[in-house]
């Protein structure tokens, strides 16, 4: 199994640093310093109960804002997005009271993190900049300095813009660096690796392969010189990125590159051992340990290894569905390589299953981060209603500021002289028309507010419908993929219970010959109208049966006699036996094309 380094897993370090701002109180600082060694140690509960205290003990807007974007960013290190988005947007409000250009960068700070987890490059980039913007002349708070430019170099590695990655990790660097914090220090080496191993991926050019293993070693020296200023979590990513660059680009004999990787390994192991929080990165221990035997073709050291980290993952807390499933997948690999067919079934089956319990999470992170996004929304357009009505209140302010004043010398014209108070008279008479004007105006603008609202209401109801029939379509196309899976897991099944072992090798490769063509077909299920299936029940004379609408999808998909045949394990004489049944079930004629009735 190939390790990847997971750039997540360095931006979830921004709520575990230090920030040192001139701005806060000193009770506030000290929580701060408390919250330096707790983070390092992942002790986020802790963590959080003293913020919740830190909280309660100031009113301080400053020290709030920065209260809040610490608390924010440990609860979106942990997945909990919505109570994320609204400890950010309680950071916001205080830093926009204090009036502090430093709360107001960690506040944008915080927001931008959230929004790296959600996904939103954009977002990222807009917030960090403004961010950076606040602080651009300050050199007193370094630490937030650091994390927006490591945040906007992350958002440009998801567009490969080598220039801007490049300007933003040296950035990173020089704060890092004049801050004197070595963990900050290793975080940047780790970023600036893993820009060069992405750029040797690209061009094949060995030298970039060295300026990666130069900087990781850079890492190792500094956490070697101080590894109690280090997290837990910088650590072990260093190790076991060595240990990777030894599996997979080292130009060394196998069994120097060995030795050298299962070093590294063990300090990991040491550091993981007391470490429930960091249980996934048992899998990419054991997995690079997997790879060595695999290069040995050693099958069976390769299992047991890759079952060693299957074990530590499954016994600790927590889910690790995905992580689960290709440990799994690779197991079921191993296992046909031995030709042990029943084992292979056996890991492809549980696989299988990981793969639904991982679907099913990924669902829920994935309604969660809408519910964000749709609060986003709903905050910035109740925003802008606010400004309009504001400006809209001003005008109106200075308008009865105005009459005001021309009462005022009305009245005072009116003791002057029976001639003034004559003009008094018409006077008013006038600013009561302009008053009624103004009501008619007032009662226009609060109709068109009533429109606006009613349309955006409409607007968001329309987009929660796409989004669900969206999340209806990946559903069907996943659905007919795993069924056809089963179905091929099911034969495998019955050729081994009926001791035709000769015949599964045949099946694997016509479902491996049929996956390429699968994965269109599903691109191509995604886009049919949910209805169809409506649509084709109301046409039907008879009732259609599942499979019935599984031959109706193939065939609207063009599939050939052929391919539908392979797909569902039976003879094409089958398949043209069923376009018989379905016409009838539909009513049409022997001149009557099947496929052309689907289309319309």
């Amino acid at each position: 199994m190939r390790f990847k380094h997971i750039l997540y897993l360095i931006f979830a370090l921004l709520a575990c640093l230090r920030l040192r701002a001139q701005h806060i109180h000193s009770n506030t600082q000290k929580i701060l310093d408390q919250l330096d060694q707790l983070q390092l140690h992942n002790q986020q509960k802790e963590a959080i109960k003293i913020l919740d205290s830190g909280i309660k003990s100031t009113t301080s807007p400053a020290d709030l804002a920065y209260l809040y974007a610490y608390q924010s960013s440990i609860y979106t290190s942990m997945d909990s997005l919505l109570l994320s988005k609204r400890l950010t947007d309680l950071s916001l409000e205080n830093a926009e009271k204090s009036k502090k250009k430093t709360s107001l960068a960690v506040a944008y700070r915080a927001k931008a993190f959230l929004n790296n987890t959600l996904n939103l490059p954009d977002a990222v980039v807009k917030d960090a900049l403004y961010g950076l913007k606040q602080v651009e002349k300050n050199e007193d708070d370094l630490s937030t300095k650091y994390h927006l430019n490591y945040l906007l170099y992350g958002a440009y590695s998801r567009w490969d813009d080598s220039e801007k990655m490049e300007h933003y990790i040296h950035q990173a660097q020089y704060c890092a660096i004049k801050a004197n914090n070595i963990n900050l220090q290793t975080n940047v080496n780790n970023g600036i690796s893993s820009m060069y191993l992405a750029r040797y991926k690209k061009s094949k050019e060995r030298n970039l392969l060295d300026s990666s293993y130069h900087y990781l070693n850079k890492s190792f020296n500094l956490l070697e010189k101080q590894p109690d200023r280090l997290s837990i979590n910088t650590y072990v990513i260093t190790c076991i990125n060595l240990a990777n660059y030894y599996l997979e680009h080292s130009a060394e004999a196998l069994m120097y590159r060995e030795q050298k990787a299962f070093e590294y390994l063990k300090l990991a192991e040491q550091k993981l051992d007391n470490s429930e929080a960091f249980a996934d990165k048992w899998g990419n221990i054991f997995g690079i340990k997997s790879g060595f035997a695999k290069q040995k073709e050693d099958w069976g050291l390769a299992e047991q290894y890759l079952l060693q980290g299957l074990n530590r993952l499954m016994n600790s807390s927590g889910n690790h569905f995905r992580l689960e499933y290709a440990i799994n997948r690779d197991l079921a690999d191993i296992a046909l390589k031995k030709q042990a067919y029943k084992s292979a079934l056996t890991y492809q089956q549980r696989a299988e299953d990981l793969l639904k319990k991982s679907f099913n999470e990924q669902q829920l992170f994935n309604a969660q981060k809408l519910e964000v996004q749709y609060e986003t929304e709903k905050k910035d357009r109740e925003l802008e209603l606010l400004t309009e009505r504001e400006n809209f209140r001003k005008r109106q302010n200075y308008l009865y500021g105005g009459i005001a004043i021309a009462l005022l010398f009305g009245l005072l014209f009116m003791f002057v002289s029976y001639h003034f108070r004559l003009r008094y008279s018409v006077e008013r008479e006038k600013q009561l028309a302009q008053e009624k004007e103004d009501q008619a105006q007032q009662a226009a603008m609060q109709l068109k507010f009533e429109k606006e609202e009613q349309a955006r209401l409409k607007a968001e109801q329309e987009l929660l419908d796409l989004r669900r029939l969206q999340l209806e379509k990946e559903a069907l196309a996943n659905s007919l993929i795993i069924d056809r899976k089963n179905d091929t897991l099911k034969q495998i099944q019955d050729k081994i219970d009926s001791g035709e072992a000769k015949y599964i090798q045949k099946l694997i490769k016509e479902e491996m010959l049929l996956q390429t063509d699968y994965e269109d077909i599903k691109m191509q299920i995604q886009e049919l109208h949910p209805n169809f299936f409506n649509r084709l029940n109301e046409k039907a004379i008879h009732k259609l049966t599942p499979l019935d609408l599984k031959y109706c999808t193939y065939l609207y998909l063009k599939m050939s006699t052929k391919q539908i045949a392979q797909a569902l394990h039976v003879e094409p004489q089958s398949v043209r036996m069923f376009k018989y049944r379905l016409k009838q079930k539909f009513g049409l004629g022997k001149e009557d094309d099947l496929e052309n009735f689907l289309e319309r």
